[in-house]
């Protein structure tokens, strides 16, 4: 699920995943409006990916707990 947020506006748009590899031209419509992906419906911050980093140290600790 992705949300989407007017700045001017204060619109919130939900896009689920499916849509979106449906119909990936509703994203570009939406950036082209002014919208920007936000963390949630009521967490209006901007949206940051994961870090990969994260998955990397904790794949690490895991391993060395087996071993």
């Amino acid at each position: 699920m992705q949300y989407w947020k007017k700045p001017s506006l204060g619109k919130i748009e939900r896009l689920e995943e499916d849509i979106l590899k449906k119909h990936p031209e509703k994203l570009e419509a939406l950036k082209e409006k002014g919208y920007k992906r936000v963390m949630g419906e009521s967490n209006w911050s901007l949206y940051k990916a994961p870090s990969t980093a994260k998955k990397a140290v904790k794949k690490l600790k895991k391993k060395l707990k087996k071993s």
